[in-house]
């Protein structure tokens, strides 16, 4: 009898497991470069999105080897043909959090990041100042020195993190989060 049990117990756990609860991305209120306020993931709701989260001065250092690729991938307009447009039709937030000495820079970093980020895109950079600490958090973020990369679905689940240094890999995973 307690070899049965435990057979069932055993078929029924990944069952179960499948059945966790999905993790949420946080709600939080940010600045764009368009001096408008944007709660994230609700003002970016219509479609998934991609957070690229930058923790600390060092992460944006990192953040700048991800740029080109983040852009070319979700951004730009493909190659033509059968790639014309953007295939994963998601939002891109870049998105600085700002805190403690570095909240006195802010005026000027606000102003170099608007002459160095094409006008067309001010809308998808950002900073907030929330609690960092929460932030990390709630994210599971032990390393504020590297970048991190969310996939949200609209609901506000997030489907797919990473972080670190950029590779083609990472970004795969990330683009291939959207697609399923």
């Amino acid at each position: 009898m307690k070899t049965k049990s435990i057979i069932i117990a055993l078929a029924v756990l990944p069952l179960l497991m499948a059945f966790t609860a999905a993790k949420i991305f946080p709600s939080f209120t940010c600045t764009n470069l368009k001096d408008k306020q944007v709660t994230l993931p609700t003002d970016m709701a219509s479609k998934r999105m991609v957070v690229a989260l930058m923790l600390s001065t060092k992460a944006d250092k990192h953040l700048q080897k991800w740029s080109q690729p983040l852009y070319n991938a979700l951004m730009a307009d493909g190659m033509g043909g059968m790639m014309g447009g953007n295939m994963y039709n998601a939002n891109l937030c870049f998105v600085g959090a700002v805190k403690g000495l570095a909240k006195l820079a802010l005026p000027e970093m606000i102003k170099r990041a608007k002459q160095e980020v094409d006008a067309k895109y001010h809308a998808n950079f950002m900073y907030t100042d929330t609690d960092v600490n929460a932030l990390m958090k709630s994210l599971s973020i032990t390393d504020k020195d590297v970048p991190h990369f969310i996939v949200v679905e609209t609901d506000g689940t997030i489907l797919y993190q990473t972080s670190g240094e950029y590779t083609q890999d990472k970004l795969d995973d990330i683009t291939g989060a959207l697609l399923n």
